[in-house]
């Protein structure tokens, strides 16, 4: 699978953590993704339904097998953090946008709550 990252990805400790999860979630590496995941975390995919505890990684699959991810940008500040980019995987193009808020302001912090926005389109 091509992953691209932002040119500035790195500069944070949390901005590293991001992108290396939203490219696991992309992947279907459930377990990379379940590791930063606090037990009692939820994620919600906004407009469907929120997944909670250790299971809601493999629930809140990208459900799609890409090609491509690209990460346009990851902010972070304090317990938060967001990202948006994009999947393709030939024929679809899922544009993405993950909020995350970590339980605390340690690096080594897990992820309390993702929400995801995802919009279904063609590819360019």
């Amino acid at each position: 699978m091509e992953t691209i990252l932002p040119a500035d990805c790195g500069n944070a400790p949390r901005i590293t953590i991001v992108g290396d999860l939203v490219v696991d979630w992309a992947r279907d590496d459930t377990d990379a993704v379940a590791a930063w995941l606090a037990d009692d975390a939820d994620w919600t995919l906004v407009g469907e339904r929120t997944y909670s505890g250790p299971g809601a990684a493999g629930d809140a699959s990208a459900r799609v097998s890409p090609e491509r991810v690209e990460i346009s940008s990851i902010v972070t500040h304090g317990r938060f953090a967001s990202c948006d980019g994009f999947l393709e995987d030939g024929s679809t193009r899922i544009d993405f946008s993950h909020v995350f808020r970590f339980a605390s302001t340690s690096k080594s912090a897990r992820i309390k709550e993702i929400r995801r926005y995802c919009i279904e389109t063609s590819p360019s």
